[in-house]
């Protein structure tokens, strides 16, 4: 059988490569380089700005009407924030009397200056003049202060009216733990002062609960009418306030026996450490930051307190002790004290 060459088939469709060059063909030169990309413009810089402040604004805003909404929702937390707000309005009424009060002393010596030449012996001059805009602004803003102020406090007594029913549940709940028999002398003191706080508190409540109800007409009876229950109120006033100052001292003593026996314990433990012993580094982290928790209400504690002092012996005396201002600062950093720690709690 005679096979013909021509009739096969190929055994690859492959075009076999010239020996001669080289398997990869040669790159053809590209007239394309990378373009750097174009710089923004000012427009869109300041565009760009504008969108991530607004976003963080928008952001920031959020959390913080999230914090203040659990501010708000406990009466504590309202009654700081109120605090704060009553006392800071108290000082910008003070600050800004003495400046009304100066402005309109400079106007008067003004005109009293110019009519001094013409005003013959004996007369008298009456002139009504239009005052500045900044004057009447100061002015407003201080009969606004001043309203306002009066209304959160008028609003802060009020809602303490139920207030021993709170004095009777932290008596009742001291009265049932009573101190075990292996009670140092550090838990006994302060269980004595504990009852010595419970007792002024009832003292300052019921006093200014009578007192209170007497300013708004609520007690109609003899001993509460005319001049003699005029004179009631004021006692029961300066009384109760009495008992708020009662209660500041006691407060400052446990401050004083904390902080003094706190160090001891501190010491103990530090020389116990020393001797060998070892503790976790968890545990050792933990008791870092209950440490920094105690010291840190300590000192909001002890600012509060020393700031609430002066106030309560100022209303403890019939003659007073402070100015207004020296009231409103006082009062602004006591509630601000309370406030950051508030606030502080609803992060």
């Amino acid at each position: 059988m005679v096979v013909k060459m021509d009739d096969r088939h190929p055994e690859s469709t492959t075009i076999p490569s010239d020996p001669t060059t080289t398997a990869n063909p040669p790159t053809l030169p590209t007239d394309k380089t990378p373009q750097p990309l174009p710089r923004p413009s000012l427009v869109q810089k300041l565009r760009y700005l504008l969108l991530k402040y607004l976003t963080n604004t928008a952001r920031s805003t959020d959390r913080t009407l999230l914090r203040l909404s659990k501010l708000l929702s406990t009466p504590s937390g309202i009654d700081v924030l109120l605090c704060t707000t009553s006392y800071t309005l108290t000082l910008v009424h003070a600050l800004l009397s003495r400046l009304l009060e100066r402005k309109l002393a400079a106007i008067a010596t003004d005109i009293a200056e110019k009519a001094n030449g013409i005003l013959l012996p004996g007369e008298t001059l009456i002139a009504t003049l239009p005052a500045p805009a900044s004057t009447k602004l100061i002015a407003q803003v201080v009969g606004s202060s001043k309203a306002l102020a009066d209304t959160i406090a008028d609003y802060r007594i009020f809602v303490r009216l139920w207030g021993v029913v709170g004095l009777y549940t932290w008596a009742r709940a001291t009265y049932a733990e009573p101190l075990g028999a292996d009670a140092g002398r550090k838990e006994k003191v302060l269980r004595g002062l504990t009852w010595a706080s419970i007792v002024s508190c009832v003292g300052f409540q019921v006093l200014e609960n009578g007192a209170y109800l007497s300013s708004k007409g609520a007690l109609t009876t003899a001993r509460w009418t005319g001049d003699a229950g005029k004179a009631r109120e004021n006692r029961w006033w300066i009384w109760s306030s009495r008992f708020w100052a009662a209660y500041v001292g006691v407060e400052l003593v446990r401050l004083g026996v904390v902080r003094f026996y706190g160090d001891e314990a501190s010491r103990k433990v530090t020389e116990a450490q020393d001797d060998g012993e070892k503790e976790d580094k968890i545990a050792r982290e933990e008791r870092a930051r209950k440490d920094k928790l105690e010291n840190w209400l300590w000192w909001k504690d002890l600012a509060s307190n020393v700031a609430y002092a002066p106030m309560t012996l100022h209303w403890s005396l019939e003659q007073g002790l402070l100015s207004d201002w020296g009231v409103g600062a006082c009062g602004m950093v006591a509630g601000g004290a309370l406030l950051t720690d508030a606030w502080r709690r609803t992060a």
